[in-house]
């Protein structure tokens, strides 16, 4: 009597292959398939996407089978076999009905039929690879961490992802690339990856470096890390280093900007050893860490290195070949091709993230264009950018509420990307205009004080508020509301990784209010950038009526304008120039690039060599010199970085070491008085007298006061002292310091001062 499948499976398949030295994981759930859009269910369980075996060698994943009925052809079974082991990214399927063994090769596209399975070895053999067992097999074997409260368990995919990267290293190859969708939990899968190292004893002295560069990022990380104890995790910057507390430990956080900081005459990073370090895991290594931090990775460069991205940065090479600088920034021409590929469009299709929809909602001004009383035509790349358009902010604000009210997603929580702060500020007011509540809508940008606790209040997960989150990039990247269920685009975007990254904010799942898709509003046009490889299609794509404006919008003046410092500017809708006072025009990038390079060259690539020659009057006199030699103005880049209240020092160092944030004068102000208040009133030996009496300490709050308006050179000035501010407290100059101690007492005390407002401020 013939045998059906489950009987085949359990007298022929799995005698042969545990014969053999296969480990098997039977029914294999590569995931629950695409979320149902409506229904009762999440899910439908007949969709399913489950493997007959998972073969493994030595704890690592090699092979899938699919399995038959005796009764039926082996070859029956090769598709799906095919199928699901590339699903996982692995290179070999077997089809067999317990008889027939027929083994694809996915990489080549090669088949062929064999009398009986193949062994681990055979396998391994084929792959053409060498194996250092004696020092990973260990690693390979050791089992994943289980927390004992969420019971949160490794995914297939995470699990081959882990295995992959682990068969890299075993191979001796040093760079490792992963790259795997927004939301498909990189983090997580580094914590097991690295709980496999370290438990399996792979790593010869047991530190690993976690390289991320936003504060954000960094804690989050270190969170995930929880299972290991605190005193064997440790977020590394100069205070740490400089306690001499940032050796004992085994998982190291740090940011790129805080390792490259300077620290008794050499790099923060400098103070480990070159192979202090085993594995330099690099998050989001798409972004900056080929960059100006690139020194940070060659003085580790004999560590092991993984790369983590969801949006890999390639640079076309063209005609030429790439510089070496350009190939440090280009992901895989730096770690290679990547190890693992987990795309969005299978995330979504194996049920680990939501589908979405599209629905492109462009105004009139926006189709048609706006010629302003200049003559000039104003396109979507100019909105918010060259001209303010209230106008038009409002009417997209009101076509979204009422849309999200057609949709009854008004109460659901939603991103919107926005030009700039002043336009998210409009946005967002116009937003609680229309819901009548002052909590509903609030900007979430670096402008915003308390930034960091909205974040946290929008990423709780149920009726919390804000319902809507109006931004410009805060929350791009490594921010999770699992909960977003509206993504709105009024920003243009020419970036493919950037709108990658501003969707992904709606992509993870949340059963817990039965989120089963995620809309995307586009007002912009930034879905043209829309990769259909990467991320498959949008479930649907409408295209509804246009949101027609109310009324033409009022213009600002487009004409070159005046900027200062004997350079103007000129914005066209094609190009950026900067406009010099001998009638040269540069290309704005050009302009930028070749600052920077002056920029870095004298101040010694430190920004504490910068702030250094700022705090001397003198030195930075001869910086300013030799700035306008070169034709470098920091009032252009004020101007076309939108930073109208930031030191000149602070826009020099923005454009030499590529801050992602940017001090304004208040920042360096309050963050003086905050946290080195106790210096200055024991400096000025006033710490033990009531506040009525601080004489000095009154001088130097209104003399702070004075700098965030009108920067350091007028503290500089005799004449300063003597303008109503400080005169109609401290009466004339000749009164104030002979109140003071003298003139001498208090210029002595301004070079203090000035060390302490002129450190780094580096988010």
């Amino acid at each position: 009597m013939a045998r059906n499948e489950r009987l085949t499976c359990k007298e022929l398949i799995e005698p042969r292959l545990i014969r053999l030295g296969w480990d098997l994981q039977e029914q294999l759930r590569i995931g629950p398939g695409r979320v149902n859009l409506t229904g009762d269910a999440m899910y439908d369980e007949t969709q399913s996407i489950i493997a007959d075996y998972l073969l493994r060698y030595k704890g690592v994943p090699l092979a899938i089978v699919e399995a038959k009925a005796e009764t039926e052809t082996a070859a029956d079974g090769m598709q799906q076999a095919s199928r699901y082991a590339r699903r996982l990214s692995l290179r070999f399927a077997i089809a067999s009905n317990g008889n027939d063994w027929i083994l694809i090769d996915n990489d080549t596209g090669d088949f062929e039929a064999l009398s009986s399975p193949p062994s681990p070895d055979e396998l391994v053999a084929r792959m053409g690879v060498t194996i250092d067992w004696p020092r990973w097999e260990s690693a390979f074997a050791t089992s994943y961490h289980v927390d004992q409260v969420s019971r949160k368990g490794v995914r297939p995919y995470q699990d081959v992802a882990i295995n992959k990267a682990l068969w890299q290293f075993a191979q001796n190859v040093n760079r490792v690339l992963l790259l795997m969708a927004t939301g498909t939990g990189k983090t997580f899968t580094i914590f097991q990856l690295v709980w496999k190292m370290l438990n399996g004893k792979a790593l010869k002295r047991e530190h690993i470096l976690f390289l991320t560069d936003r504060n954000s990022l960094k804690d989050q990380a270190y969170r995930a890390f929880s299972a290991f104890s605190a005193t064997e995790r440790v977020q590394i910057d100069r205070d740490t280093v400089a306690r001499g507390q940032h050796l004992v430990g085994k998982i190291f956080f740090a940011n790129y900007q805080n390792l490259d900081e300077d620290l008794d005459g050499k790099k923060v990073y400098q103070h480990y050893d070159p192979d202090f370090f085993d594995l330099v895991v690099v998050d989001e290594c798409h972004r900056s860490g080929f960059g100006d931090w690139f020194g940070v990775l060659e003085h580790f460069g004999s560590a092991l290195q993984l790369g983590l991205t969801a949006t890999p940065r390639e640079l076309e090479e063209g005609e030429r070949a790439l510089t070496d600088a350009e190939k440090r920034r280009d992901t895989q021409h730096y770690f290679g091709d990547p190890t693992f590929t987990y795309s969005l469009k299978q995330a979504i299709e194996d049920g680990y993230l939501v589908p979405y929809l599209l629905e492109e909602r462009i105004s009139n001004v926006d189709e048609e264009g706006f010629v302003g009383p200049d003559g000039k035509r104003y396109t979507t790349a100019n909105f918010e950018r060259e001209i303010r358009m209230p106008d038009r902010t409002k009417a997209i604000a009101e076509d979204l509420w009422n849309v999200l009210g057609k949709y009854e997603l008004r109460n659901e929580k939603t991103i919107v990307f926005c030009v700039d702060d002043t336009h998210a500020a409009f946005m967002a007011q116009e937003l609680r205009r229309l819901s009548g509540d002052n909590d509903y809508a609030a900007r979430i940008t670096r402008a915003e004080r308390n930034s960091h606790q909205l974040e946290r209040n929008f990423a709780v997960v149920g009726q919390s508020n804000p319902r809507v989150a109006v931004t410009v990039d805060l929350l791009t990247t490594g921010y999770d509301a699992p909960d977003v269920k509206n993504v709105v685009f009024v920003r243009p975007l020419r970036s493919a990784i950037l709108y990658k990254q501003m969707k992904g904010r709606g992509t993870r799942l949340c059963e817990d209010i039965d989120k089963r898709y995620f809309t995307i509003f586009d007002y912009s046009g930034a879905s043209r950038l829309e990769d259909a490889e990467f991320d498959g299609h949008p479930a649907n794509r409408q295209k509804a009526a246009s949101a027609r404006s109310k009324s033409k919008k009022k213009s600002e003046d487009a004409a070159p304008k005046p900027v200062g410092g004997g350079v103007s500017v000129v914005i066209s809708t094609e190009n950026r120039y900067v406009c010099l006072a001998d009638g040269r025009k540069i290309p704005f990038e050009e302009y930028t690039e070749r600052s920077r390079e002056f920029i870095l060259d004298v101040s010694n690539k430190g920004m504490d060599e910068l702030l250094r020659i700022w705090i001397g009057k003198g030195s930075r006199h001869e910086l300013r010199e030799a700035l306008r030699d070169r034709d470098i103005y920091p009032s252009a880049f004020r101007h076309y970085l939108d930073l109208p209240d930031a030191d000149d020092v602070d826009i020099l160092a923005k454009i030499g070491f590529q801050l992602p944030l940017v001090p304004n004068r208040a920042d360096r102000a309050n963050r003086l008085w905050d946290e080195d208040q106790t210096w200055l009133l024991n400096h000025l030996g006033e710490f033990e007298l009531p506040e009525g009496q601080r004489f000095k300490t009154h001088v130097w709050q209104t003399a702070l006061d004075h700098y965030r308006l009108f920067g350091i050179d007028d503290l500089e000035e005799a004449r300063t002292y003597s303008t109503p501010q400080f005169a109609d407290q401290f009466g004339s100059f000749t009164t104030l310091t002979q109140r003071y101690g003298g003139p001498a007492l208090l210029k002595a005390d301004l070079e203090l001062v000035k060390a302490h407002i002129y450190v780094p401020m580096i988010a």
